[in-house]
């Protein structure tokens, strides 16, 4: 009986440097396989974030679209407070005299923006600097 105990003892151990064998590979599979995933899963996120429709360049490009519509909005609203000023003095247009123009652009720099005004021809030019 001792001579059988003893064996299944050694059979045991023997098993058992086999299985921690074979459990060492696989975790050693098991961990490149999940530095491979997340290397994929780094340059796909990089890959959002950067190139050409990443999300930086879409911020970006929306900042710039949002100074600009915040430029022709004053310049909407200063020529709406100068046609308010010209009404009151019975004139229905905002045109290309003098009064007019020195008007809009004392509107546009009560509103703090860049724009200026200019009389050209039989039109009022407003050039908006939007900077990046």
């Amino acid at each position: 009986m001792k001579l059988k105990m003893k064996e299944t003892k050694e059979m045991n151990q023997k098993c058992n440097l086999v299985n921690t064998k074979q459990d060492k590979g696989i975790t050693l599979i098991a961990l490149v396989i999940t530095i491979i995933v997340l290397l994929i899963l780094a340059a796909v996120s990089i890959a959002t974030l950067t190139g050409e429709n990443g999300i930086l360049n879409q911020a970006s490009r929306a900042a710039d679209n949002t100074k600009s519509a915040t430029e022709k909005e004053q310049v909407q609203l200063a020529y709406d407070a100068q046609m308010s000023k010209n009404m009151e003095k019975g004139k229905y247009t905002v045109g290309t005299d003098k009064d007019d123009i020195e008007g809009l652009q004392e509107e546009l720099d009560n509103l703090d923006t860049e724009a200026k005004a200019n009389g050209k021809g039989e039109k009022i030019e407003v050039v908006l600097r939007v900077s990046s």
